[in-house]
């Protein structure tokens, strides 16, 4: 029962003294803020936005420049594959089909990306996985 009690109160001094060991609350909580990292954003990379933009609305204007537009100046009227500039038309669809793939790469790769998060007491790591 002796060593019971002396086990008991070694056990109480050992882990009410560990407190003091850790040091000041205020100099703790500062550096715990200065070493907390951002977690990364699920944005999409601005260079996949810029460039899928802009080719997208490059093809589009294309597109339409080259199937409503004719040789005469007027409008299409009957006959669209003759009257109109059909190659500049595909060729712009093809652009912007390259802008949307692209658009869509940047965002199928921001979703992808894990978060991090840190806060008081916690750690989150969110993963989002897809088949």
């Amino acid at each position: 029962m002796k060593l019971l009690r002396i086990g008991v109160a070694w056990s109480l001094v050992l882990g009410l003294s560990t407190a003091g060991f850790a040091g000041d609350l205020r100099e703790s909580i500062a550096k715990a803020a200065t070493q907390q990292e951002q977690p990364p954003s699920n944005r999409m990379p601005a260079s996949c936005a810029w460039t899928g933009g802009t080719l997208f609305a490059a093809g589009m204007a294309m597109t339409l420049y080259g199937f409503l537009h004719t040789n005469g100046g007027e409008f299409v009227s009957g006959q669209v594959s003759k009257e109109s500039k059909t190659a500049l038309g595909g060729i712009g669809l093809a652009v912007a089909g390259a802008g949307g793939a692209i658009l869509f790469y940047g965002s199928h790769h921001a979703k992808a990306s894990p978060s991090i998060a840190l806060g008081p007491g916690r750690i989150a790591v969110a993963k989002q996985v897809g088949w």
